[in-house]
């Protein structure tokens, strides 16, 4: 394949932006600039990648790490850092608590926490998500049912009767 075409890129941002922005949005504060230095990057290729999905997934990810480290340089230089944005925008018809799903998905290890992103909003098959962590197919298939596991261990209540955990305020009540 040559060149990427203007429509190509578009139905590329509206099939893939949000979760490539999900993505990067695990390194910096500015995931929407990682995302289109990226597709800079795409537009200027002589031929489209490959596997175009994980391509993308992989040079977000770097793009988002370059502009962390340049975060963190002017922070220390202007002594003035602002916070990561929420990784969950409100929605009040849902079931499950975002902001209680958002806190254990931060506290994954870096290496689940990217694997889970591109898996489930991402949608990347586990063959490309190796290729964008770098990481054997099997160790990423491995590392996502335990980091679901993990998971679903923390947000369910508990099955023994005398403590159940009260996850508005994290404390156990008989």
């Amino acid at each position: 394949m040559t060149r990427i075409t203007e429509l190509e890129l578009a139905q590329l941002v509206d099939e893939l932006g949000a979760s490539l922005v999900l993505f990067a949005r695990q390194w910096c504060s500015c995931p929407d600039d990682a995302l289109q230095e990226a597709l800079i990057e795409l537009v200027r290729k002589e031929t489209v990648p490959r596997s175009l999905k994980a391509w993308l997934f992989r040079v977000v990810r770097n793009k988002a790490m370059n502009l962390a480290r340049s975060e963190r340089r002017r922070s220390h230089y202007e002594s003035s850092a602002s916070g990561p944005d929420a990784w969950f925008e409100p929605d009040k018809g849902s079931q499950i608590d975002a902001e209680f799903a958002a806190q254990w998905i931060e506290r994954l290890p870096d290496i689940q926490r990217q694997i889970v992103t591109a898996r489930i909003w991402g949608e990347l098959t586990f063959e490309q998500i190796a290729d964008v962590v770098d990481r054997p197919t099997a160790t990423v298939f491995r590392l996502f049912h335990e980091a679901l596991d993990t998971m679903r261990q923390k947000m369910e209540p508990s099955t023994d009767p005398l403590s159940v955990t009260d996850r508005s305020n994290g404390r156990n009540r008989p």
